[in-house]
């Protein structure tokens, strides 16, 4: 089983790439980074558990049955006269980067704290607790449940994630590395772009040398970069590769539908394969492959079997059936 902490907020994407100061309609989707890796996960045959805060209204009722459609298993605190939060997304189109408005100030989520939840009965049956740098963002009770959940976790033997995930829109630089190398001490794998580095670090250079470091000094056991790659105008490609490791690489590409939630997919993949025994090599493979088709499907969520990440997956345009 997976444990993951975190955030759900409804997402208003404008139609047919609208500006958001013109736009009229409005697709809804639930969203949130670590419940799109759980979606992920548990479609590739894992169990989940999704430990976080709702508001007592119809839209904590929505996020809660978009999770349980899943078969994720949600813990939640409801929290009466509480908000969701929610996001805009402008679709842009060439030269017109896309663009998020937040309104997620003061929603239920982010009221987490570290006495929410009797940490070891929900890691109870865990194999690994998930958790990205957007909660840690919400404030400083959620940085201490995300504290709690992963140091509760390393003490009972499960294996710790930690996707970097940096949201600049929610605090700044500073603020985030003090806060994100504090998880850093108790995380053993860690999800980060090259960016997400220079962050962790307070420096430029070479990533590998960047990751060295953060290994050196936090003893993190895994760390997995992620570099994407604008391949043409409709397509994204991702690089994905464990530091260290020569041979872990895997690399994909896919046609650009929603950009939404594929880095999410990706660390779901990761974890899922690992947590089947798959050797690393295969769990970067995978890792990229499912960066690459959530790209294709609207909305945060990914949808695909392993048979989607292997052997049906397929670089050129072909009809089944």
């Amino acid at each position: 089983m997976i444990v993951g902490l975190g955030e759900a907020m409804i997402r208003l994407s404008a139609r047919d790439h609208v500006p958001l100061v013109a736009a009229s309609e409005f697709r809804a989707n639930v969203a949130g980074a670590e419940l799109n890796a759980l979606v992920t996960a548990v479609q590739l045959g894992t169990r989940a558990r999704w430990l976080t805060r709702l508001p007592a209204n119809e839209l904590g009722t929505m996020m809660r049955r978009h999770a349980q459609t899943y078969g994720i298993e949600v813990r939640a605190v409801e929290e009466a006269d509480a908000r969701a939060g929610v996001f805009f997304l402008e679709a842009g189109a060439t030269p017109r980067s896309s663009r998020v408005l937040y309104d997620r100030r003061d929603s239920a989520a982010s009221h987490l704290g570290p006495d929410d939840f009797d940490w070891t009965e929900e890691l109870r049956g865990a194999r690994v607790a998930h958790v990205t740098g957007i909660t840690p963002a919400l404030g400083a009770g959620a940085l201490g449940a995300s504290l709690a959940l992963l140091s509760n976790a390393r003490s009972l033997g499960v294996t710790t994630s930690f996707d970097v995930n940096y949201r600049s829109q929610l605090w700044h630089v500073e603020q985030a590395r003090a806060s994100m190398r504090r998880i850093l001490e108790v995380a053993d794998i860690i999800f980060v772009t090259p960016n997400d580095l220079a962050l962790l670090t307070g420096r430029d250079g070479e990533a590998d040398d960047l990751a060295g470091e953060l290994v050196d000094t936090f003893g993190v056991s895994t760390v997995v970069l992620r570099e994407r790659l604008d391949v043409g105008e409709h397509e994204l490609g991702v690089s994905v590769r464990v530091v260290g490791a020569a041979g872990d690489r895997g690399a994909a590409t896919g046609r650009v539908v929603d950009q939404l939630g594929a880095g999410d997919a990706a660390a779901g993949a990761f974890l899922a394969s690992m947590m089947r025994g798959d050797p690393q090599e295969l769990a970067v493979r995978y890792c990229a492959h499912a960066y690459a088709r959530a790209l294709t499907i609207p909305g945060d969520s990914f949808e695909g079997t392993w048979h989607d990440l292997d052997q049906g997956f397929s670089t050129s345009r072909r009809l089944v059936r």
